[in-house]
């Protein structure tokens, strides 16, 4: 409340009165000022502000204005002003920070106005803060917002004076509401006519710079239309959000790192109710198991959503639906060294191959379906909704593959990497190293454990022993359930060897079940003759199978007989082998024929026929067909790429004439019926030119 009385003492010395006590007293008595006595220590008499001369009230006014606290701090809104009481109107936290700061100015001003005018009445305080403005004597702390107060835009700043006119128009908006003070919003801007032309230009996969999007503009843009310059390019682009500017630039996988998302909530789960898969190329290159070679092997693992206990893991020399089994297989086992697994209620994966394969989610002998496991996949190209497993991958294998001085991550240093690589590739002594399968083996379980005995940020905080805060461990988190009564379902290492053997459904003939052309026979058999059944099989043994029918009662164990493809029986790995190899064999070819047709300047297919082979070639050919007539007696090959040169070399000698002797046609035709050699007469197929023989390099 702003004082209304005034004692003599405050009075004394103030223009329009007296310079004595009794003076202003005896002024007082003869003008019958309106007064009251003075309470507190003292005593005596006051007197009202109405009852004093013109000029005393000014002077006063003036003391009122030099009084006033001053300000620190940036500018915020008054808690009495907080209520917008327009419904029209924007809420002050919408506005922008410019438009906000000069509605503040504007509200403090109008209430140095409200307090002045209780004393001296709002026509006077209004005059006396108007001509205060104009003289520059108004406090500092007020006359420094007053150019901030008459701002019209984001980066100007208004006059330093102020008027009657905008203090009262001030007011009447004040009473609208509390935001209706802020300075109008500008008018946006018309967007270029240009502007389509130019995004259709800059949005595209490769990324182009602008500079490069403008000088494909020039070719694009109508007559009509005048070109941007890059500095306006590159200011209307800044005005866009960045999904806007970056649709067409990012692929819809890798613009949803941009875009929001929705974060999974674990807490309300149990164990085991959700589990995830995921498999990664592992970061570093180990020995190879079978030729010695660097290679970098598939791992996948299997994490419980509630409680991140990573339950089973394995190793692979590729991703395979096999790698995929033993990662569910090594979850759900429990044993003396693994005391954490169990059967998950839902199996969440991403829809890669191995995942899918028939063997693993085939609804009626999967094995998913076997375990009673729900088996869902997400949406192609939405990692992130399976951000719990991917994160997984960083943590665990991308940390453990950071121990080995073959990683070659993403954030490795590319010249190192690149030296790596070299040593590994041309080196033979680089060999020492790199570790053996079995310490690599080694290295994934030392990862996995540490992994589970780490603080994890995901669970809930606990006090250690030693008196520190911090996050539980999953084994921890793993431990608590278990101590709740909760009680995993497993199964047993007979049980999972017995589920975990994949089935495939046939038809018996005879006695007789095939698999992988392999022919496998037992007298059971006999009277499910023409019947469907289920044949298991272990995947590293061809020796046997297990047959059941198809209310899976077990029929009988049917030993290898005998195959027309084959003298001895193939286990599903060694078919694997035999076919990746013949795969690569014949990309290797490929790859080989394309080589041979740069070297020989050859442009395009159609041109190679038999009339215009080059001297040169003719003369290679000539080389090889004596070095085959001089050749030895023949020898069978026993390796995959052994066995595709004598393909070529004996497939050559005949298209020339020269038959091979016996024991040479007696072995192609024995290759041309196995897959290999079915594939390389495929390649012969595909790559043979018109009028001519097959163009063998």
């Amino acid at each position: 409340m702003s004082r209304q009385w005034y004692s003599i003492s405050e009075l004394k010395g103030l223009p329009g009165l007296p310079g004595t006590t009794d003076g202003i007293r005896a002024k007082a008595k003869r003008e019958n000022w309106q007064s009251r006595k003075r309470h507190g220590n003292g005593g005596g008499y006051e007197y009202h502000i109405d009852s004093l001369p013109a000029e005393t009230k000014a002077a006063l006014l003036d003391q009122a204005i030099e009084s006033l606290p001053e300000t620190s701090g940036q500018l915020t809104l008054k808690e009495n002003h907080a209520l917008v009481l327009n419904d029209n109107l924007p809420a002050p936290a919408s506005l922008p920070a410019w438009r906000r700061n000069t509605m503040d100015a504007r509200l403090q001003i109008l209430a140095l106005v409200d307090q002045l005018a209780e004393q001296f009445g709002i026509s006077k305080a209004i005059d006396k803060i108007v001509a205060r403005a104009q003289a520059g004597t108004l406090p500092e702390h007020i006359q420094q917002i007053v150019p901030l107060a008459n701002a019209r835009s984001k980066n100007g700043s208004g006059k330093q004076t102020l008027s009657r006119r905008t203090l009262y128009r001030w007011r009447d908006l004040r009473d609208i509401g509390t935001t209706a003070l802020a300075p109008a919003e500008p008018a946006k801007q018309p967007i270029p006519a240009w502007v389509p032309y130019f995004l259709k230009c800059y949005q595209k996969p490769q990324k182009p710079s602008i500079p490069d999007a403008l000088e494909e503009l020039e070719y694009l843009l109508p007559e009509m239309l005048s070109m941007p310059s890059p500095s306006q390019a590159r200011r209307f682009l800044d005005k866009m959000s960045k999904v806007d500017r970056e649709k067409g630039r990012m692929s819809a996988k890798e613009i949803k790192t941009i875009k929001p998302f929705r974060s999974r909530d674990t807490s309300d789960l149990a164990p085991l109710e959700v589990c995830m898969c995921d498999g990664h190329s592992f970061k570093a290159s180990v020995r190879h198991p079978i030729h010695g070679r660097p290679f970098k092997p598939e791992v996948c693992a299997v994490i419980d959503a509630a409680t991140r206990v990573v339950t089973g893991w394995s190793a692979g020399l590729a991703e395979s639906a096999q790698t995929v089994a033993d990662a569910l297989r090594h979850g759900i086992m429990v044993n003396e060294d693994k005391p954490r697994g169990g059967i998950p209620l839902i199996f969440y994966t991403d829809p890669g191959s191995g995942n899918k394969a028939k063997v693993n989610a085939d609804p009626v002998f999967g094995r998913y379906a076997r375990l009673g496991i729900t088996f869902k996949t997400g949406i192609v190209g939405n990692s992130q909704a399976r951000g719990l497993v991917e994160r997984l991958q960083r943590s665990l294998w991308i940390r453990a593959a950071k121990k080995l001085p073959t990683y070659s991550g993403k954030d490795m240093d590319a010249s190192v990497q690149y030296k790596t690589q070299r040593l590994l590739t041309n080196d033979i002594k680089a060999a020492a190293v790199l570790i053996s399968w079995p310490q690599f083996l080694d290295l994934c379980q030392q990862a996995v454990d540490d992994y589970n005995n780490r603080p994890h940020s995901a669970l809930p905080k606990i006090t250690d022993q030693g008196g520190n805060r911090r996050y539980m461990t999953p084994n921890e988190m793993w431990d608590a359930y278990l101590a709740k009564g909760w009680v995993p379902d497993t199964a047993t290492e007979l049980e999972l060897d017995d589920l975990f053997r994949p089935r495939v459904q046939v038809t018996t003939r005879r006695g007789n079940v095939r698999l992988f052309g392999n022919t496998y026979f037992n007298s059971e058999l006999q009277h499910h003759f023409g019947e469907q059944v289920f044949v298991e099989y272990e995947p590293q043994n061809g020796q046997f199978v297990y047959v059941r029918d198809m209310d899976e009662r077990l029929i009988c164990k049917a030993g290898f007989e005998a195959n027309r493809s084959r003298m001895f029986p193939v286990s599903e790995s060694e078919h694997a082998m035999e076919k990746r190899a013949t795969g690569r064999a014949k990309r290797l070819y490929s790859q080989l024929d394309e080589v041979e047709a740069e070297r020989r300047g050859v442009v395009e297919i159609e041109e190679i026929v038999p009339a215009q082979i080059s001297q040169f070639h003719q003369q290679l050919i000539d080389e090889e067909k004596a070095e085959t007539n001089s050749s030895p007696a023949f020898k069978e090959p026993d390796s995959p790429a052994s066995r595709i040169q004598a393909y070529r070399q004996l497939m050559q000698q005949k298209k020339t004439g020269n038959p091979p002797c016996e024991e040479a046609e007696n072995w192609l035709k024995t290759f041309m019926n196995t897959n290999a050699g079915k594939t390389m007469a495929d390649l012969d197929a595909d790559i043979q030119p018109q009028g001519g023989a097959p163009c063998h390099p």
